[in-house]
């Protein structure tokens, strides 16, 4: 009897060891996402080197934001997108505040589009 506890005790512990981790809900670029996450940008434009587009993140969820990936798309005059840059935010975006960005581009002159791609939304204390 004793060799059938520890034989159940011993499955019911690598069952528990083995099963996947739980992780924070991530949200690929859908409605909510834009409804929550802002982004007001401007091309700022290097005397030497690369342009930038820099910008502020607004987060108007209550909850955190983290592990925030931005894409940044580059408008050709037919309304094609030409060059894709993607770079994550540095830092959690909290709750109803902002967060700074910068995105180095290629070109000065062209338009941009700036979109979130990918975000954790976070549910619990850190």
């Amino acid at each position: 009897m004793l060799i059938l506890r520890r034989s159940l005790a011993t499955a019911i512990l690598t069952l528990i060891l083995a099963a996947p981790a739980a992780a924070p809900a991530q949200d690929f670029g859908s409605a909510p996402t834009a409804a929550y996450l802002q982004a007001e940008w401007s091309l700022e434009r290097a005397q030497t080197g690369r342009a930038h587009v820099v910008g502020y993140l607004y987060n108007g969820h209550i909850k955190d934001a983290a592990n925030v990936w931005l894409r940044v798309e580059q408008i050709a005059a037919d309304g094609g997108v030409g060059a894709t840059y993607r770079r994550r935010v540095v830092g959690d975006v909290p709750a109803r505040e902002r967060m700074f960005f910068d995105v180095p581009v290629s070109q000065a002159a062209a338009s941009y589009r700036v979109t979130v791609e990918a975000v954790d939304w976070i549910t619990d204390c850190r």
